[in-house]
């Protein structure tokens, strides 16, 4: 019988429109077999995701997609994947950015609010999951109220523009290591994106990717919904040529990205082995 896997979905704890029972329920639908939750910046959705998958019969794993900084300010997503939440390593530099990010809220507003869109910070402590408020908050905020036309314009004008203030990022090298010290995988996603390296050249691509396997990337996302031949090509190289783990998923968002279905991508486009999820393990245990 031939499974379905995805290592890279969302749910409400950061930008997706899911609760985690809805994740699991939509993965039951959709004959997902195993699944992992990589919240953005969060680890909050785990526990719960996870009681809610081992009571459908899917395997899982805890996992967190952390928005790195990288070299001249570049931000570079990084999917952990296999991690130990309660690791005290992790903990430490995952906790400080939260702390940093709430701090910075409040500076956030102010910058909206200069854009015409008045925004109480408690209502959003109000909703919060967590001690913790950060742009997440607002963006299901600004969403759940209607003041964007859509999620993408929401992000576009305005909060990325927004520049994160100090601490408020994990470095992409401090995020391999708290990855790797949880006892996780580590994995460059969407590489081509502008969270990415978008707008270099493959030689130049090669060139960070092989500097972040020197720091100790375990691999890539090797399967993505965007991703063109051209895509898959540049990434078998690199594969092949550093025997590099391979990790893959829909990004889903749920009602915030309604084109891309669990565990099979836009217009059914992914089709990822079992065998990468039976790989991870392996590497895991």
């Amino acid at each position: 019988m031939k499974y379905k896997v995805d290592f890279h979905a969302h749910t409400k704890y950061s930008d997706g429109a899911s609760t985690p029972e809805e994740l699991i329920n939509v993965a039951v639908r959709e004959g997902v077999k195993a699944i992992a939750l990589t919240d953005h910046d969060t680890i909050m959705g785990l526990e719960e995701t996870s009681l809610l998958a081992k009571a459908n019969n899917i395997e899982f794993l805890n996992g967190i997609e952390i928005s790195s900084l990288y070299k001249d300010g570049r931000l570079v997503h990084i999917l952990g994947l296999g991690i130990d939440p309660s690791n005290e390593e992790f903990l430490e530099a995952y906790n400080e950015m939260r702390e940093t990010r709430d701090e910075g809220v409040k500076y956030i507003l102010a910058s909206i609010k200069e854009q015409g869109l008045d925004i109480n910070i408690e209502d959003l402590r109000k909703k919060a999951h967590g001690k913790y408020l950060d742009r997440y908050n607002i963006f299901r905020y600004m969403s759940e109220n209607n003041l964007g036309n859509s999620s993408d314009e929401i992000w576009h004008k305005y909060l990325d523009p927004i520049p994160y203030r100090d601490k408020e990022l994990i470095k992409t090298e401090d995020a391999i290591r708290i990855i790797k010290a949880a006892g996780g995988l580590s994995f460059v996603a969407h590489y081509n994106k502008r969270i990415g390296f978008e707008g270099l050249t493959k030689e130049d691509m090669e060139v960070e990717f092989k500097y972040l396997i020197d720091l100790g990337l375990d691999g890539v996302e090797r399967y993505y919904p965007t991703f063109l031949k051209e895509d898959y090509d540049f990434l078998d190289y690199l594969i092949n040529k550093y025997d590099l783990m391979i990790s893959g998923g829909t990004d889903y968002h749920g009602k915030n990205r309604p084109e891309v279905e669990l565990g099979s991508g836009t217009d059914n486009n992914l089709d990822i082995p079992y065998e990468v999820y039976t790989n991870i393990l392996d590497k895991l245990k």
